[in-house]
């Protein structure tokens, strides 16, 4: 898959299992380290999904949630665009070919070095929520296309931004926009993130009515190129979650803006979230007593400082299957640790998991969101090696999608394949 970008993805044949690649990626690899298992297909598939559920709405891959250079170049092997923060996250997308006019620069405070490059390169769209932003932007890079970020936050999510990030959507966004306008600077759009993970799907209709409203407002105040609304992230890409009933709400919400707008995204999490599973082999076990309860203690050789940063947080607590049969299925109460020497590297603080020794394999689901991106080298660990692999008939599939890609780009074609939706 070299002519596409995409080397280093080994093909299996159609019958094997996840289970059946990581067992031989031990077994014949002699992998010992923690490592991921990286299922291209489910990318392509949500990439696919994605554009057949909201064909309006294009979507740019949120780099900071998972930068796989595998993750990065198979999305832009499909032509897709992406959500960039800093100077080394544009670099690394258009060092996969990605044109400057596919990224949007969505962090509302930027650094100065970090500006200068978006201008040296042509990235311009970009995202403010102050009038010091705005100052900085037009001292730097004057041409820059304005999108304001508004604060909103769903009813439901597992972390909000809006104290960080976004302006109140009625007078403070206003008075920016009259900023803008007295500064001479390009206004393109309005954006909003949620928050991450959002279950609120209501909420992104609600927050496309408010951006529709100020696109109004905006053009009532002499803009006449703003015209996009950007809708965020925080879309769940585990199976039965989320994406359907936001698609929903969102899909009604655009019935009511014009076609003339744009409307784009930020999805992360939906991309990557299923894409990775996580191995992890016992490196050490004991058996203590904690108020009267006798617990197992497992150590594994991964942990929150690599890729349970989630846990952590406290945003989840997953527990993990046995790669190979166990010789019971009974439960115990165990506690999880990771392999730093942190007291507070705990995967998992307390729940009833069967019985493994050391050298027995934990397998995690869903490891794709904020794991790689957070992991840190504390203690000198590195984070956990990835394995991309891909079965043999989407593999063919991939190749026949992204050649017709190169040919319609060959005719001069922006090949998304929006339903008569293009840019």
């Amino acid at each position: 898959m070299a002519n596409f970008g995409l080397s280093g993805i080994t093909v299996y044949d159609d019958d094997k299992t996840n289970f059946d690649i990581m067992k031989s990626i031990i077994e014949v690899d002699e992998q010992e380290e923690a490592f991921y298992l990286l299922d291209v297909e489910d990318v392509v598939r949500k990439h696919r999904g994605w554009l057949e559920k909201m064909p309006r709405v294009f979507p740019h891959f949120a780099l900071k949630c998972n930068p796989d250079p595998t993750v990065v170049r198979t999305i832009a092997a499909l032509n897709g665009r992406y959500d960039c923060a800093s100077k080394q996250e544009i670099q690394l997308v258009m060092e996969c070919g990605v044109s400057p006019d596919r990224i949007i620069f969505a962090n509302p405070i930027k650094g100065i070095s970090h500006v200068r490059y978006a201008k040296k390169v042509g990235v311009d769209r970009m995202t403010v929520d102050t009038t010091n932003e705005v100052l900085k932007l037009k001292k730097l890079y004057p041409e820059a296309k304005l999108v304001i970020r508004i604060g909103i936050d769903g009813f439901e999510c597992g972390m909000t931004f809006s104290r960080k990030f976004g302006c109140e959507p009625t007078m403070e966004t206003v008075k920016l926009m009259s900023y803008i306008k007295e500064v001479g600077m390009c206004l393109h759009g309005f954006s909003f993130h949620l928050g991450s993970p959002c279950w609120d799907a209501d909420a992104y209709g609600r927050a496309i009515e408010t951006c529709n409203q100020l696109i109004k407002v905006a053009e009532s105040m002499g803009f006449p190129d703003c015209k996009l609304i950007d809708i965020g992230g925080g879309i769940s890409g585990i199976d039965g979650t989320s994406i359907e009933q936001v698609a929903a709400s969102v899909n009604a919400a655009l019935e009511n803006v014009d076609p003339s707008i744009e409307i784009i995204s930020e999805p992360g999490r939906y991309y990557v979230e299923t894409a990775f599973t996580l191995a992890a082999c016992v490196q050490g076990k004991k058996v203590v007593e904690e108020d009267g309860v006798v617990k197992q203690f497992y150590y594994v050789n991964d942990g929150t400082y690599g890729a349970f940063i989630n846990e952590l947080l406290g945003l989840r607590q997953q527990l993990p299957s046995s790669l190979y049969e166990l010789p019971s299925d009974k439960k115990y109460p165990s506690v999880i640790w990771g392999h730093t020497c942190d007291p507070y590297d705990c995967i998992i603080k307390g729940s009833e998991i069967p019985n493994f020794e050391i050298g027995d394999w934990m397998v995690w689901d869903d490891m794709g969101a904020y794991s790689l991106s957070n992991a840190t080298v504390f203690n000198g660990y590195p984070s956990a090696v990835v394995f991309p692999v891909i079965r043999r008939s989407a593999f063919n599939d991939l190749i026949r999608e992204v050649q017709a890609i190169q040919k319609s780009r060959q005719n001069g074609n922006d090949h998304d394949n929006h339903n008569g939706y293009s840019r």
